[in-house]
């Protein structure tokens, strides 16, 4: 058998500064980038132009925000945005589902009408907060639909101020409205 073996006072201060120096490049890169979409808002694609969210959707009624993408999609129907759906899960191929299916998949909703109506917000990106104000959907969610990942909403930027029962956004929730007092009061979500 191996003995173990132990670091040092010396070893540990050495550790620490280099755990030190990876978080500080971290920062570095990450804080900037967020700092610049959240300055300018999403750029996204709708019908061969690009708009700015936070401006406005003009004439898109339905976008698609994905981790795996550049650029956030609009679409002018919320059937649009479903055939688009359909030809991406159908261009991962057939070991997809396999690999899928070890981590929560699919999207969470956010409508901006009652029942599931108006414009609609679908996002697939995990793990951190979204500030809907980059997207033009701050203080807009009147229903919603959560897939198999459970969320939180919140009535801040990033997560800060109060949240919406969580008991009511676990895996596969839905509610044609919000609950009382929640109606057009969602700033940010985190999806998990």
């Amino acid at each position: 058998m191996t003995p173990v073996r132990y670091l040092n006072r010396r070893h540990w201060r050495t550790l620490l500064a280099v755990l030190a120096v990876v978080f500080a490049s971290v920062l570095a890169v990450l804080v900037p980038a967020a700092a610049a979409t959240d300055s300018l808002g999403a750029t996204a694609l709708f019908e061969g132009k690009t708009i700015q969210l936070a401006d406005g959707w003009g004439e898109a009624t339905a976008c698609l925000v994905r981790s795996d993408a550049e650029v956030v999609e609009c679409f002018r129907t919320e059937e649009e945005l479903d055939v688009r759906i359909v030809q991406l899960e159908q261009s991962r191929g057939p070991e997809a589902p396999r690999r899928l299916s070890s981590w929560c998949s699919g999207y969470l909703q956010l409508y901006d009408g009652t029942a599931y109506s108006g414009s609609v917000l679908y996002v697939r990106d995990r793990y951190h907060w979204i500030n809907l104000g980059n997207y033009g959907f701050s203080n807009r969610t009147s229903s919603f639909k959560i897939s198999a990942c459970p969320a939180i909403f919140a009535d801040g930027d990033y997560g800060a101020g109060d949240w919406y029962p969580t008991s009511q956004t676990e895996a596969w929730d839905q509610s044609p409205s919000m609950a009382p007092g929640w109606d057009n009061r969602v700033s940010s979500i985190y999806v998990g």
